[in-house]
C-alpha cells in the first residue's frame, strides 16, 4: 500500500487546490443559484459544472449528496467547454478513470475505472446497456449527449453482468417541451479537421416537441494516412400524452467511414531502445490503402412514465439496435528476427485482424416505483424485470492471419518499421503454415447471447438522517456461440444473484457519510476439459465516504475508499486440462473529488485517485503480488475557467487544465515500466451576442509519451509487447451561433 500514498507535484498540487476550495468559498459570500434539486433534472441541461441529480444509482433522479455511492456528473456545460472528440475524452477530469490508455481509438471507447479495465461492458445509454462484444463496439459521439454520469464500483444489482470498475451511463440529448431553441456551429482543427453540426429544439404544441442533433466531420490524425469521417443523426420526439402519461422517442443513425487509428507497436524504439533509434510517433504501422474501419449503427427507442397516483408510477425503457462492421487492421507481433527471417531490429511481421459482418440488441426495462410508510419509515421501493438479448454474426479468419507484401513467401513477411514502404500487393498467410489464405478460408460465426434479470431495491429513510439503499437480483444469462463452417458450437449458461446495501448519514451542514457493499458479476465464455462451462467472474466491494453539499455556493464536494475484490479469473486454453480458475485481484484507492462554482465567474473542477492494484491469486506464481499491465497508481487533474463579468473583457471565458497520470506497467510481471506523463489543456471563448467564438488545444505543449504497453498472446507464439503513443496536440476552433 506504499505506493498507495506516494504524492507526486502534481497531485499535491491537486489535493491543495482541493482543500483550498472550501476555504476559499467562504470569503466569497453567499450564491444564489436558480432552482432547487426538485426542479433539476438528469434529462435537461443545467448550464453548470454542478449537478445535484444523478439518476444512474437508482434508475430515477436522487440527490446525489444521498447516493451511498460514489456518483460523478460530466454536464452538457463543461462539455462545451473542452469540445471531447469521445466519451473517453469528455471523462479526463473524473475521478478513478484512466481514458485513451491506448491513445486515441476510433472504434471503441476504453477506460480503466478504479483499477478495472473495461470496454465492452460497463457502458449504458439511457439506462440502458449498449450491448457490445469484441468488434462489434458502440461508440457514441458526445456531441448527441446531455450529459454523462458514471457510477464507480460494481453495479449488478441493478443492471446485470457489468464490470467491477462500475458503470458510465451516456445521457442523449432529446426534446424539450418548454422552449425553442437551436444551435449551428462551424469548427476546423489540426489534421485537416472540418466539422459541422445543429442542434434544434421545436415546440410543436403544448403536448409536443421534436429535436434534431446532426454533425459531419472528416479529419486527419497524428498517424500519416490515417483518416477519418463521420456522420450523425439523432432525432427526438416528447410528447405528453397526458397530464400523467409521457413518451420519448429517441432515435440515432451514425456512420463511420474510417481508417483505423490505433498503432499497435513494438516496445523497443518506442519505450525501450533499440539500435536503429525511435519509431517516429506519426509511424503508420498497417497500410492505409488496405485498412479500413467502416461501421453504421443505427437505433430506435423510447421512454414512457406512466404516473398512477402519488405512491406509484410505471417507467419502461427500450431500444433496438444495429450494427454494420468491416474491419482490416494490421498490428504487431515480432520482429522479423524473431522468426528468424532477419537479423536486423528494423524490421518487424504484422498480422492482421478482420471481422466483417452485423449485429442485432434489444434492451427492454419494466419497472414500478411505490412510496409508502411503514411506521415513521418512508419507503421508495423499485421492482423491475429487465432482457437483453444480442445476435451476431461475424466473417472472419479461425486464427488472424500474418501479412506479407508483394509475394507469398515467408521473405515477404518483414515490414521496416524505421524506413516503411506500402505496398498494395498484400497476402495474407496462415500464422502456422505460412500457406496462403484466401476468401475460401473465412469462417462464418454466429452469436447469440440473452440475459434475462429480476431485481429490487429499496430506499428506506429510517430517520431524518440516516437512509438505508438495499438491493437484490437474480439473472438468468446464456452465451451462445456457433462455427457454421466448422459445425463448432459453444454454450453457457449461468445464473447469478447480486446484491447491494448501503447507508448514508447526514451530520448536518451538507455533509453526508456513507458506506456500502457491492457485487457484480461477468460472464465468460469459456470451459473446462470436461465440457463444463466456466464460472463468471465475481467481484465484492466495500467502500466507505463523505460527501459535502456547500449551503453558501453551488458545489459538490467527496472522497471515498473503497477495496474491490475480483474472482474467478481464467488461465490456459478453453476446453483443455491447462483451464483454470484460480486468478484472484484486489484493488484498493482512495479518490477526491471536487466540483465548484466558487461565484459567478470561477469554476473549479479538481480529481485525485490512487489505487493499488495487486494480483493476490494466479497459477503463474510470478504474477503474484505483482500490479495488472495497464494500471496506473495514480490519477490526478484540475480543470478551472474564468468568465469576465464586465469591463472590455466582458463574455471573454477562459480556462486551463492539468492533468497527470500515473506510472504503469506493460505486463503482469512488473517487468516493463511505463513512466508517468503530465499534460496541459487550455480553452479561451468570447461570446458576442448570439456569437461563440472558442479555441481548444488538448495537449498543449504537444507533448509526446507513451499512454501504455501491453503483453498480448498471438495464436500459439510466446507473448508479445505492444505500446501506444498518446494523443498529439490536437487544436479546435469553432463559431457558433444560438437562438
Amino acid at each position: 500500500m506504499n505506493s498507495l500514498f506516494r504524492l507526486t507535484p502534481v497531485s499535491l498540487a491537486v489535493t491543495l487546490s482541493l482543500f483550498s476550495m472550501v476555504g476559499y468559498a467562504e470569503d466569497i459570500g453567499t450564491i444564489v443559484v436558480e432552482g432547487d434539486t426538485e426542479e433539476q433534472s438528469s434529462t435537461a441541461n443545467n448550464f453548470s459544472y454542478v449537478s445535484d441529480v444523478a439518476q444512474t444509482a437508482t434508475k430515477s433522479d436522487e440527490e446525489i449528496v444521498k447516493i451511498p455511492r460514489a456518483v460523478s456528473v460530466v454536464t452538457q456545460e463543461q462539455m462545451d467547454d473542452r469540445a471531447p472528440i469521445s466519451i473517453s475524452d469528455a471523462l479526463q477530469y473524473t475521478p478513478s478513470i484512466q481514458t485513451n490508455f491506448y491513445g486515441e481509438d476510433n472504434k471503441q471507447d476504453w477506460f480503466v475505472v478504479r483499477g478495472f479495465a473495461q470496454a465492452n461492458n460497463g457502458l449504458y445509454q439511457d439506462g440502458t446497456r449498449l450491448y457490445s462484444s469484441g468488434f462489434y463496439s458502440w461508440q457514441i459521439d458526445p456531441f448527441m449527449l446531455e450529459r454523462i454520469e458514471i457510477l464507480r464500483g460494481p453495479a449488478s444489482t441493478l443492471n446485470g453482468q457489468t464490470p467491477p470498475g462500475g458503470v458510465i451511463n451516456v445521457i442523449s440529448k432529446r426534446a424539450q417541451l418548454d422552449e425553442d431553441f437551436g444551435s449551428v456551429t462551424g469548427s476546423v482543427g489540426s489534421y485537416d479537421r472540418k466539422e459541422i453540426n445543429l442542434d434544434v429544439n421545436k415546440v410543436l404544441n403544448d403536448k409536443m416537441a421534436f429535436r434534431m442533433v446532426a454533425l459531419t466531420r472528416e479529419n486527419g490524425t497524428k498517424v500519416d494516412g490515417v483518416e477519418a469521417e463521420r456522420t450523425l443523426l439523432a432525432p427526438s420526439l416528447a410528447w405528453q400524452i397526458s397530464d400523467k402519461t409521457n413518451l420519448t422517442i429517441l432515435a440515432s443513425y451514425q456512420k463511420d467511414d474510417s481508417d483505423p487509428y490505433v498503432q499497435f507497436l513494438p516496445t523497443e524504439g518506442t519505450l525501450t531502445s533499440n539500435t536503429n533509434g525511435t519509431i517516429d510517433y506519426d509511424t503508420a504501422l498497417g497500410n492505409p490503402d488496405w485498412e479500413t474501419f467502416q461501421r453504421e449503427q443505427t437505433s430506435v427507442g423510447y421512454e414512457l412514465e406512466h404516473i398512477f397516483n402519488e405512491d406509484m408510477k410505471f417507467q419502461q425503457s427500450a431500444r433496438f439496435s444495429h450494427m454494420d462492421i468491416n474491419l482490416r487492421q494490421m498490428y504487431f507481433v515480432g520482429y522479423a528476427s524473431d522468426f528468424g527471417l532477419d537479423s536486423d531490429r528494423d524490421t518487424i511481421v504484422r498480422a492482421a485482424s478482420t471481422a466483417d459482418g452485423d449485429s442485432d440488441s434489444f434492451n427492454i426495462d419494466n419497472r414500478f416505483i411505490f412510496d409508502f410508510t411503514t411506521g415513521s419509515i418512508q419507503h421508495t421501493l423499485l421492482t423491475g424485470i429487465d432482457y437483453q438479448s444480442l445476435n451476431i454474426k461475424n466473417k472472419d479468419y479461425a486464427r488472424d492471419p500474418l501479412v506479407a507484401a508483394g509475394g507469398t513467401g515467408t521473405a515477404n513477411l518483414p515490414f521496416n518499421i524505421y524506413n516503411p514502404t506500402y505496398s498494395n500487393n498484400l497476402f495474407l498467410l496462415n500464422s502456422s503454415t505460412f500457406a496462403l489464405l484466401t476468401d475460401d478460408d473465412l469462417e462464418t460465426t454466429k452469436t447469440k447471447n440473452r440475459q434475462l434479470g429480476f431485481y429490487v431495491q429499496d430506499k428506506a429513510e429510517l430517520t431524518e438522517q440516516l437512509t438505508l439503499l438495499a438491493g437484490l437480483r437474480y439473472d438468468d444469462v446464456s452465451n451462445k456461440t456457433h462455427n457454421i463452417d466448422t459445425e463448432t458450437k459453444a454454450d453457457v449458461d449461468i445464473d447469478a444473484w447480486t446484491s447491494s446495501v448501503g447507508a448514508s448519514y447526514d451530520l448536518g451542514n451538507g455533509v453526508v457519510t456513507y458506506a456500502n457493499f457491492a457485487q457484480s458479476f461477468t460472464p465468460i465464455n469459456s470451459f473446462y476439459e470436461n465440457n463444463d462451462p466456466a464460472d463468471p467472474e465475481r467481484a465484492d466491494s466495500y467502500e466507505v465516504g463523505v460527501k459535502f453539499k456547500p449551503q453558501n455556493f453551488d458545489g459538490q464536494f467527496g472522497v471515498a475508499a473503497y477495496q474491490v475484490t475480483k474472482e474467478n479469473l481464467t488461465s490456459g486454453t478453453s476446453g483443455t486440462s491447462s483451464f483454470q480458475q484460480i486468478g484472484e485481484v484486489r484493488n484498493r484507492g482512495i479518490e477526491f473529488e471536487a466540483v465548484a462554482n466558487l461565484n459567478q465567474a470561477f469554476t473549479l473542477v479538481g480529481t485525485l485517485s490512487f489505487v493499488d492494484s495487486e494480483v493476490t491469486e494466479d497459477d503463474d506464481s510470478s504474477k503474484v503480488g505483482k500490479t495488472p499491465q495497464q494500471i496506473a497508481d495514480q490519477l490526478a487533474s484540475v480543470w478551472g475557467n474564468y468568465r469576465f463579468m464586465d469591463g472590455i473583457l466582458d463574455g471573454l471565458k477562459v480556462g486551463a487544465g492539468v492533468r497527470y497520470i500515473g506510472d504503469s506497467y506493460g505486463d503482469n510481471k512488473e517487468t516493463i515500466k511505463v513512466p508517468s506523463y503530465t499534460l496541459f489543456d487550455a480553452m479561451a471563448n468570447y461570446q458576442w451576442n448570439d456569437y461563440k467564438f472558442q479555441v481548444v488545444v488538448k495537449n498543449l505543449f504537444d507533448k509526446e509519451y507513451i499512454a501504455t504497453c501491453n503483453s498480448f498472446t498471438v495464436s500459439s507464439t510466446d507473448d508479445t509487447n505492444s505500446c501506444y503513443y498518446g494523443d498529439s496536440r490536437n487544436i479546435i476552433a469553432s463559431v457558433s451561433y444560438d437562438w
